[in-house]
């Protein structure tokens, strides 16, 4: 450390014979302390002593005005002409300090072994942030050193909990199966073999394994939050469980991602994340910053030691014991965080609705509550918002929100949901809100759920779909109570159909404002004739009317019959919109082509959804299409009919 005090007990320097209004005067000299050198350069500002300057090999500091500052040089002239400091003096390229002579100039050179000043003090900062970085890792080094290891017990609560069993891995021969078991790592053969997902036993062993004759090799991952206590804290640790098993044997490894560090009797703490992808508890590096963006996830959460660490953050009575104990995954982070908002969560995990409650953590996080649930009511039926029968059956299938929801649908609408239907619900997360108006039609949430069961389509993208399929179907005319029509066999396709029927309404519309165009478009076709082209795989043909050019873009799903911008293109003669097709498909839509009616340039050309496949294929195709034209080719007749390629 530079001692600070003493050197400016020394005397500062001569004060110069020139002066000035505009600049600093700096004059150099080799003070000392206690035995160690320093520079000191004294500033003197319209002939007065201002401030100084003091420099050795690893800080300066300067005296301005009866106080110490850290700052570059260029700053303290700066504040000896009672000017504010720069905060980004890096980038400044004004010149506040004049030397008195070059002696001095070099004196201050030499002494600190640089070109400039300027070079010294970004190299010393640059030594200084490497520094404070180190002093901060070997600062959070000695943190993370504290917390204790993972607990023994909780590789066995892994294997036999969230990775249960083993795997006899198995491979048919002509004449015999070979095997290779998880449990004892010993291989054999026998000459009858097993079925893909078999359960039996280990020759060799005895260990119940599961047959797999499809891989030589599996890997499962599960997220895992282990809580520990140490001295006055307690530690949330996130992890990337992964078990593999192999021919030889079954390992499991844990990956730390990032752990929160809380101080007893609280429920918010540092957070610090792991640096690397993928490493275990002596090798992860962690930090204050997050350039992986780990997050804490829904998880799996260790029972094994929650006895005692749930009492340093006060949450004995919150139930986190009750949901780790079930298996349940969900967001541990949030629940810590949250719990103190929303005390009837022990209620209801306590009551067994443990999916209720990682349902409510997960989605609504540390923000408010749902509608469904009253937080303030003294029993489970008026907290759910159910009758008596109706909470059992919640809790027969431990249901969560989407359970709730259409138990309190049940209710309200007096009918009766099968527990099979229920179960579905809850198990697709299908929630009342998305079939509301397929309900209004069909007046059955049981016929509702088996229709669905039928199709071959995500349930939450089907509601989707069969919403729009019955708005359709009214405006088209259909009798929606008719099942034949609310229960389309083929829901997709029929939706599609009626898609298909809308847009051809709505371009019948379109093209009686189109008349007056259309004529002129086709009053100037003969001019587009010169724009037939084939060879041997592909041809191009010129477009005659309005509806061919609505038909293109329909099919191709891109802009060029949107609207009538393209069309009074074509009308005007400033360009025209050709058609290029596949020889071995001519009616079938390629790509679409806008060329320059005055020279004849390709303006733009575009397949479906304004892609370009086979781009160079394509490209090279469109140069002899325009060599054919310069060179005023005559072209071959093409005996398909316009109206037939598009």
């Amino acid at each position: 450390m530079m001692k600070r005090t003493k050197l400016l007990k020394s005397a500062p320097c001569a004060a110069p014979q020139k002066s000035s209004e505009q600049d600093v005067i700096a004059v150099s000299q080799i003070v000392e302390a206690d035995g160690e050198s320093a520079l000191e350069i004294s500033l003197f500002y319209m002939g007065e002593l201002r401030g100084r300057y003091f420099a050795d090999e690893d800080n300066h500091n300067a005296w301005v005005d009866g106080k110490w500052y850290t700052c570059r040089l260029k700053n303290v002239a700066r504040l000896c002409k009672d000017m504010s400091p720069l905060k980004n003096d890096y980038y400044y390229l004004g010149d506040e300090v004049k030397w008195n002579s070059n002696e001095d100039k070099e004196r201050a050179r030499d002494f600190l072994d640089t070109w400039s000043l300027d070079s010294y003090e970004e190299n010393l900062n640059g030594k200084k942030r490497q520094q404070a970085a180190q002093r901060k890792i070997e600062r959070i080094g000695r943190q993370m050193a504290d917390i204790p290891c993972v607990p023994d017990e909780a590789e066995e609560w892994l294997e036999q909990t969230i990775f249960p069993g083993h795997i006899l891995f198995i491979k048919k021969g002509k004449k015999r199966t070979t095997y290779s078991c998880t449990a004892c790592g010993c291989s054999g053969w026998k000459k009858k073999g097993w079925k893909h997902g078999e359960k039996t036993v280990c020759p060799k062993c005895g260990q119940p394994v599961t047959v797999n004759s499809r891989q030589q090799e599996k890997t499962r991952k599960a997220p895992v939050v282990i809580l520990q206590q140490y001295g006055q804290k307690w530690v949330e640790r996130q992890f990337s469980a992964v078990c593999k098993w192999t021919a030889e044997e079954k390992t499991i490894q844990l990956f730390e991602q990032c752990r929160a560090i809380i101080p007893k009797g609280e429920c918010w703490g540092k957070v610090w994340y792991g640096l690397l992808p993928e490493a275990d508890e002596f090798e992860q590096d962690f930090w204050d910053k997050n350039p992986l963006n780990k997050r804490f996830l829904s998880s799996y959460l260790y029972p094994g030691n929650l006895q005692e660490v749930l009492k340093y953050g006060d949450l004995e009575r919150s139930g986190m014991d009750t949901l780790a104990n079930k298996g349940e995954k969900f967001n541990v982070n949030k629940f810590i965080t949250t719990f103190r908002k929303r005390p009837y969560m022990e209620y209801l995990a306590k009551a067994g609705l443990s999916r209720l409650v990682a349902d409510i953590v997960d989605i609504y996080g540390w923000w408010g509550n749902p509608g469904t649930i009253r937080t303030h009511e003294q029993s489970l039926p008026e907290v759910l918002q159910l009758d008596g029968n109706r909470v059992n059956r919640m809790k027969q299938i431990n249901g969560g929100l989407c359970a709730l929801e259409w138990l309190q649908y049940e209710e309200a609408m007096a009918i009766k949901i099968s527990q099979e239907s229920l179960e579905y619900l809850q198990s697709k997360k299908v929630s009342v809100s998305d079939c509301k108006d397929i309900l209004i039609e069909l007046k059955s949430v049981n016929r509702m759920v088996n229709y669905m069961k039928k199709q071959h389509t995500a349930p939450n993208k089907l509601t989707i779909t069969w919403r729009d399929y019955l708005r359709m179907a009214k405006d088209e005319g259909m009798d929606t109570s008719d099942d034949i029509v609310r229960f389309p066999k083929d829901l997709r396709a029929r939706h599609n159909y009626l898609v298909e029927l809308g847009n051809k309404r709505k371009e019948a519309e379109r093209l009686k404002g189109y008349a007056k165009l259309d004529k002129q478009i086709r009053e100037r076709l003969p001019e587009a004739a010169r724009y037939f082209w084939e060879n041997d795989e592909y041809m191009i043909v010129p477009a005659g009317t309005c509806e061919e050019l609505m038909t293109e873009g329909r099919t191709l799903h891109h802009c060029v019959g949107k609207d009538d911008h393209y069309m009074k293109k074509m009308a005007a003669g400033t360009s025209w919109i050709l058609f290029l097709r596949k020889k071995e498909d001519p009616g079938k839509a390629y790509y679409t082509v806008e060329i320059d009616m005055k020279d004849d340039r390709v303006m733009q050309y575009y397949s479906e959804f304004d892609r370009q496949p086979d781009r160079e294929i394509i490209r090279k195709v469109l140069d002899k299409f325009k060599r054919s034209i310069k060179r005023g080719r005559q072209q071959a007749r093409i005996q398909a009919p316009v109206a037939a390629i598009a």
